[in-house]
């Protein structure tokens, strides 16, 4: 299945357009031909998730490349804030931002976003010992712990109607490293 990155409709493998939304589903070639980068040097990104981490004021962005977990800076929008902007006009914000934030980042070159700014956490992929996806419990978040050959990582998942979107496509980029509960 692949998953819409506006809507996070599922749709079967050769979908070329959304079968909900309309958006035109990005392929592994669309990403390819960015300007000004070669494939071999861009990192693609597979998958991103709004997270809270350390306080639950502190929102961040992991973004899910061919290589690594980027830990970037996300927004207050995320994680239901929409209700609090305004009932279903900010949820309709709410949903149209994160869907423009989730084109920018097809975007992202990911090495010089590290390089360029410290503040963004770099989880190599064969660094990683497990990445446990908690259960999606009736009032409590989700939660994702990284547990890496020097450090753990927790996160709290923000995006609560995704999450069985990532429950399927983060053991597809990690594979057998993840533990879904």
């Amino acid at each position: 299945m692949v998953f819409c990155a506006k809507c996070g409709s599922e749709n079967v493998d050769e979908a070329v357009y959304c079968s909900e939304c309309g958006q035109k589903l990005l392929q592994v070639d669309d990403l390819m031909e960015s300007p000004g980068t070669s494939y071999s040097e861009k990192e693609i990104l597979q998958e991103m998730i709004h997270v809270a981490w350390k306080s639950g004021m502190n929102r961040k962005v992991l973004y899910f490349t061919n290589e690594n977990i980027y830990v970037g800076e996300g927004t207050l929008l995320s994680g239901g804030m929409g209700f609090a902007a305004g009932g279903l006009i900010g949820r309709h914000i709410e949903k149209k931002r994160l869907a423009e934030m989730e084109e920018e980042a097809n975007r992202i070159n990911f090495k010089e976003l590290a390089a360029h700014n410290p503040d963004v956490v770099v989880i190599p992929y064969n660094e990683i010992i497990n990445l446990v996806m908690g259960k999606k419990r009736m009032l409590l978040a989700p939660s994702i712990k990284v547990e890496t050959t020097s450090t753990e990582y927790t996160f709290t998942v923000m995006d609560f109607k995704k999450y069985k979107q990532f429950q399927q496509s983060i053991p597809a980029i990690l594979g057998d490293k993840v533990t879904v509960e």
